[in-house]
């Protein structure tokens, strides 16, 4: 008897223990959000207390959960200054309604398992580093209100699917890479230009921008004719009856030549204006300081903006890594080791604010495979400073210096020196004597527009020399493709 009393007791202390360690196991979410956090780069260990010790994620930071069952519904880590990517398994938080990555420093793709949270209502990924495109299959996302994944690198044409999204309300896909004809029925048929603006490659009714042909002239599509006036034709062809329709036929056809002139006449005359019009939204920032003005472009950087004013006041001989004709250039290292180039304009070449600012908003505007990303500048009450990108490839000099050896047997000492050269050259049609015998694949075309604009630039009476805004415009029409498509990856180092 006692012995069987012993083997009861036992029995129930195992079972107890057996719940009691079920009960403390963390939820399915739970290790669902351990997956993503892994593919996270969290330098403030903002996510430290994400813990695979605890038994519910629901008090996480940025998580929020259902009352009633305790799964996952709200992802809220905006401004973080997180790293990494965005992980597949986002796909398996099937009862996820919002999600809010915004303002942080995240890249690769969007992936496609989160079109798999189908209760989803808002979704903010604007100001990262996306990639790639939209996930094709968005429109499954029945519930979505919100979307905004602005200020990213993101390309390719818009899904259709998204005009399936009833409830959506709100709609931002600015300052990217889109490309090709934007959708125009059911919810995408309700926003206009702020929800496309800066995406130079996208056309549509909702831009005011006709889609063109592989010619080059409006896309034109046919209207099928009613049968209401399919039934007045006549039955009968007579004689006459064809000779109207024929020459009503060539009147047509005239009077439609003769439009397509005056089109074309109108395009070729406007193609300048256009050209001066393609630039993406600039964000303004300004200090508390009343003389400290910082202005970002190509979506916010994923830093704010006292820090930044902060490090630039802070650079001194230390951080210099080159110096040229218009200033000296620094290495500036944020806190999290992301790293930009950083120009102090002499202040000899500044010229007065207002024009200063306007042709730095013109250059912060250009997106080119070729150009370095020019992220914004500063006005300190001491200096002007121009914040680049920090590309780690060494200095352009190093890349010229086969070009300036090869023209030594010119006498040129100084920079106009070399322009004079170089005129005389282009003058004499001697474009292979100016193109660096290493690269054999330069188109010679492309060179000449380039020294034609070089030699404006440098004309002896300063009156005569085109602004920034003229030479952007030059560089558009004569020289440049741009390729958004295309666009490099901004370099930075991290610890």
């Amino acid at each position: 008897m006692k012995m069987g009393m012993l083997v009861f007791v036992f029995s129930v202390i195992s079972v107890a223990t057996l719940f009691s360690s079920c009960s403390l196991a963390l939820t399915q979410d739970g290790l669902t959000l351990l997956e993503i956090k892994n593919t996270l780069n969290d330098s403030r260990d903002f996510l430290v207390n994400w813990q695979a010790t605890d038994e519910t994620p629901c008090k996480w930071t940025g998580i929020s959960c259902h009352t009633h069952d305790q799964r996952v519904r709200s992802i809220n880590l905006p401004y973080m200054q997180l790293g990494g990517t965005i992980s597949p398994s986002i796909g398996k938080l099937n009862r996820l309604q919002r999600l809010a990555l915004h303002q942080n420093s995240l890249h690769g793709f969007i992936p496609n398992e989160i079109t798999n949270c189908t209760e989803l209502r808002a979704l903010y990924l604007r100001a990262n580093y996306l990639q790639g495109g939209i996930p094709a299959n968005i429109g499954n996302l029945s519930f979505l209100t919100i979307l905004d994944l602005s200020s990213n690198l993101l390309k390719g044409s818009i899904p259709s699917s998204l005009g399936r999204l009833t409830h959506l309300h709100s709609l931002n896909l600015s300052t990217n890479f889109f490309s090709g004809e934007i959708p125009d029925f059911g919810a995408m048929s309700t926003f206009g230009n702020k929800s496309f603006i800066g995406n130079l490659d996208l056309c549509g009714r909702q831009i005011n921008k006709p889609c063109r042909t592989s010619m080059g002239f409006p896309a034109v599509l046919p209207h099928a004719a009613s049968d209401e006036s399919a039934g007045k034709f006549p039955t009968k062809h007579s004689s006459h009856y064809m000779k109207g329709v024929l020459i009503g036929a060539m009147s047509t056809m005239g009077l439609a030549l003769l439009v397509l002139i005056v089109f074309l006449w109108f395009y070729l005359l406007s193609k300048k204006e256009r050209a001066a019009k393609k630039y993406t939204e600039v964000k303004k920032q300004v200090h508390e300081d009343a003389s400290t003005k910082l202005i970002t472009f190509h979506g916010d950087m994923p830093y704010p903006s006292c820090e930044i004013v902060e490090k630039l006041e802070s650079l001194d001989e230390e951080d210099v890594v080159g110096s040229g004709g218009f200033g000296t250039v620094y290495r500036m290292v944020m806190n999290d080791c992301g790293t930009f180039a950083v120009k102090r304009i002499d202040r000899g070449r500044e010229g007065s604010d207002q024009v200063f600012e306007r042709e730095l908003e013109v250059l912060g505007s250009i997106k080119h495979i070729n150009l370095v990303n020019l992220r914004g500048y500063c006005r300190l009450p001491t200096s002007k400073l121009l914040i680049y990108d920090y590309l780690s490839m060494g200095s352009l000099d190093d890349f010229l210096h086969g070009l300036i050896d090869s023209l030594q047997h010119y006498p040129a000492v100084g920079l106009m020196d070399l322009v004079l050269t170089m005129n005389t050259l282009l003058k004499e049609n001697r474009l292979d004597d100016v193109v660096d015998k290493g690269c054999p694949d330069a188109d010679l075309e492309t060179v000449e527009a380039i020294l034609e604009i070089a030699a404006r630039c440098t004309d002896a009476n300063p009156d005569d020399r085109p602004s920034m805004n003229q030479v952007l415009q030059l560089l558009e029409q004569e020289v440049m493709s741009p390729c958004p498509s295309e666009f490099y990856e901004s370099h930075s180092d991290y610890c």
